[in-house]
């Protein structure tokens, strides 16, 4: 399950980039590179399951698909990039719930 999240977590990078990218200038490369400093860091802790990153990782993928579905609906469906990264976060979200809850402590008094 790990796998596929870092796996969902890189396809997110690079249907971001994908769509903002073409045609590159120096703007859109700006823009690139502070939509993707976020997924960046947290790309270690996803990695390493850790929860708190995990945790955080989860809040920022909300922000994410909500700008996705934004763009997607806005073209009218019509930007297959933004579709793709989209779907990506999606899965990838589902995927961190298990996983945050998997890497909870199993000692008792942990237990809530």
């Amino acid at each position: 399950m790990r796998r596929a999240a870092v796996g969902c977590h890189l396809l997110l990078m690079g249907a971001l980039a994908a769509g903002l990218l073409p045609p590159v200038t120096s703007l859109r490369l700006a823009v690139v590179a502070i939509l993707a400093t976020p997924l960046l860091l947290t790309l270690r802790g996803l990695v390493e399951v850790r929860r708190s990153t995990l945790q955080r990782l989860a809040v920022l993928l909300v922000a994410y698909i909500g700008g996705l579905c934004v763009e997607v609906v806005a073209r009218s469906g019509d930007a297959p990039a933004f579709s793709v990264a989209l779907l990506a976060a999606v899965l990838e979200l589902g995927l961190l719930l298990p996983l945050t809850r998997r890497s909870l402590p199993s000692a008792p008094e942990h237990r809530e």
